[in-house]
């Protein structure tokens, strides 16, 4: 597999590699003597029979749809230094069931592993603070997820249409609930919802409809229109 790459002030950039690319993918630390830091922008789009990827300690950023519909990628490993994950880096990556997200990483962005059918689970290690618009959306098979503790707020279409989802561990600092980012998550049954919480968005928990119960903290100020419709089990909404 012959890598494709340009040189960016004291660093490499990975542009690409041969479009018949199969197998595992692993990409150096260094070339030319000089550190690999950055996948670029669509990078290894549309590479279905890619399998695997290792990503250099080097790397600090991953570009915008870098890895898109990398249908048969079924593993990435992340170097802890990571610190983004660009818009639709991992969209459509059906292959993908398990990502560990590294300590280094601060923002993630829209679409980011949006459609990656068979992801069933998403460590957090990191003190992540953003998390792009449907960013985790259209994936049926993810089953929980325990957000980190330094997440302030979880972005428009976050979790949308994630149907396999039942439970959800929320950070204590999070201030708000961005509008459908829990949108048709019908096997949801529970939610603890922060003190730090001042706003939940327009249909937020739309059809949740395992949701039974629901508490709501005397810090939120705003509840958008629908936030909970549809959610037909729900028997009572109580503020504590």
């Amino acid at each position: 597999m012959k890598l494709k790459y340009e040189k960016v002030g004291a660093g490499i950039v990975i542009t690409g590699c041969n479009s018949d690319a199969t197998g595992e993918l692993i990409i150096p630390t260094d070339i030319d003597g000089l550190p690999v830091t950055s996948i670029g922008g669509s990078a290894f789009w549309y590479r279905p029979n890619l399998t695997s990827v290792t990503l250099p300690s080097t790397l600090t950023s991953i570009g915008n749809c870098a890895f898109l519909r990398c249908g048969g990628l079924t593993s990435v490993a992340f170097p802890s230094g990571l610190t983004f994950i660009g818009d639709e880096a991992f969209y459509g990556c059906n292959g993908l069931t398990r990502v560990t997200l590294p300590s280094g990483l601060a923002s993630i962005g829209d679409e980011a592993f949006s459609s990656c059918r068979e992801l069933t689970s998403v460590t957090f290690l990191s003190n992540l603070t953003s998390i792009g618009d449907d960013a985790f959306s259209w994936c049926p098979a993810l089953t929980s997820v325990t957000l980190p503790s330094g997440l302030t707020s979880i972005s428009n279409f976050a979790f949308y249409g994630c149907r396999g989802l039942t439970r959800v561990t929320l950070s204590d600092s999070l201030t708000s609930i961005g509008d459908y980012a829990f949108f048709n998550c019908v096997k949801l049954t529970s939610v603890t919802l922060p003190d730090s919480l001042t706003s939940i968005g327009k249909s937020a928990f739309y059809q949740c409809l395992a949701l039974a119960s629901i508490a709501i903290p005397n810090s939120v100020t705003f509840i958008g229109d629908e936030a909970f419709f549809g959610c037909c089990r729900l028997k009572g909404v109580a503020n504590v």
